[in-house]
């Protein structure tokens, strides 16, 4: 019996991956989902391991990439900081399920310069900053009107000011030393394409799906 696939359908979507600029071809990608008008387009799923080797997932945004690294922003008293300050290893993955794509992301996680989370800070929605100052992230709450009585302490605190950055705010940057691009393909014959660092390039491995 003939086969019904279309040879169409599996076109590489690769073709033009430049090992010299890994990342780009996932900032093409955010900004394709952004430009769809797809929901949080930059949301991906953080992996940390504690000193005793526990793991830990959850979702943040990521709101920094360069052609070799990428970045989120947080409270650096939070948990997933803790693991960070311990371990540095993390793994991350986006996933756009109606562009039928994933990245995979693994690397080493260094606290971020205090010169982007300046900027980033500042270009946050106010109420956004004064919930920073708000939050004690990750630590025990006894219920929710605590949490907006703090709110409405620093919002006076901060009314008619510029809302500064809190010392205890900050981000990390991912040193990206391994990302795998998955696109889905009819009948599971998905593509995925691996970039591993070695030294100083960048080695490409096309894998099974």
């Amino acid at each position: 019996m003939p086969s019904d696939l279309n040879i169409e359908q599996y076109t590489s979507q690769f073709t033009d991956l430049d090992s010299e600029r890994p990342l780009q071809l996932l900032a093409d990608w955010v900004q394709e989902a952004k430009d769809l008008g797809i929901a949080e387009p930059d949301a991906m799923n953080l992996a940390t391991v504690d000193e005793k080797g526990n793991p830990h997932n959850r979702m943040v945004l990521m709101r920094h990439i360069t052609e070799r690294e990428i970045g989120f922003f947080t409270n650096l008293n939070s948990s997933k900081a803790a693991d960070i300050f311990a371990t540095q290893r993390t793994s991350c993955t986006l996933w756009w399920p109606q562009l039928e794509r994933q990245v995979r992301i693994e690397g080493t996680a260094a606290e971020m310069p205090r010169n982007i989370v300046e900027e980033y800070f500042q270009s946050r929605p106010r109420n956004s900053q004064i919930a920073a100052w708000a939050s004690k992230q990750s630590t025990e709450l006894t219920s929710m009107e605590r949490l907006h009585e703090e709110f409405r302490q620093f919002e006076l605190k901060f009314s008619d000011k510029i809302v500064p950055t809190p010392t205890f705010w900050g981000g990390f940057t991912i040193h990206v030393d391994k990302i795998e691009y998955w696109h889905g393909k009819p009948f599971r014959l998905h593509e995925r394409v691996i970039l591993t660092k070695e030294d100083n390039n960048w080695s490409t491995t096309r894998i099974y799906p």
